[in-house]
């Protein structure tokens, strides 16, 4: 298993990546995992709706968010600087439900480190904390490797895009969200976290922790594929 530190990329070419290592993982290759802060972000999921959106298009562009709609399950999130997203590009173990399993108690875990009571709900396909959502979950698996994955807020930077009513949260209307430095009332960093996400998740897996290696979507795009 390889991974990588993307720091701060667009969405979409980190999309285009993983479906690239997806199939070379379909071809015999390594599995990834990625961890990447987005910019700010509006990602439609399968089931999203147009109407789950609420705020003008003008609105959205006036404060650079952007609007993906893109492959994994679930409606619509935010991804935005102050989240940590982790995309683990791997051969299923035990089905969908395990690996979203997985993705959930390495979230769970990185939180008790710090202290933080989180927990996984099945219906609501996330962690939080109380009725507070920490972290978003949504898959797409294709001849059972899985690509997209798991965004745990780490700042309160993470919600402003839920506290200020742009959409309808995963389609709940009055949901709620927090992150792990509101929770701990001190400052957390994505990057700092990084690593024992990383190792929560390969624990999960049943995989030794491979080394963190800092790249971009486009170098590592460069230094892995030959066209």
């Amino acid at each position: 298993m390889e991974a990588y530190f993307l720091g701060r990329a667009d969405y979409e070419p980190t999309w285009q990546l993983q479906e690239r290592l997806r199939q070379r993982v379909l071809g015999g290759g390594p599995e990834v995992v990625l961890l990447v802060e987005h910019p700010p972000v509006l990602t439609l999921g399968r089931s999203a709706l147009p109407t789950d959106i609420t705020a003008a298009a003008a609105t959205l562009a006036g404060s650079g968010v952007a609007v993906v709609r893109t492959s994994r399950g679930g409606k619509v999130t935010y991804h935005g600087p102050g989240q940590l997203v982790i995309y683990p590009i791997v051969r299923l173990r035990q089905g969908v439900v395990r690996h979203v399993e997985a993705l959930a108690a390495a979230a769970v875990a990185v939180a008790a480190e710090l202290g933080i009571a989180a927990r996984f709900e099945r219906e609501r396909v996330g962690v939080f904390v109380g009725m507070r959502k920490l972290a978003a979950i949504g898959v797409h698996v294709q001849r059972r490797v899985a690509i997209h994955g798991l965004a745990i807020n780490v700042t309160a930077e993470a919600g402003a895009a839920f506290r200020r009513g742009w959409f309808l949260p995963c389609g709940e209307l009055g949901a709620q969200v927090t992150s792990l430095a509101e929770e701990v009332g001190q400052p957390v960093l994505p990057d700092a976290i990084g690593p024992a996400l990383l190792a929560a998740l390969c624990g999960e897996l049943g995989e030794a922790v491979p080394r963190l290696q800092p790249a971009t979507p486009s170098l590592l795009a460069a230094s892995l594929f030959v066209e």
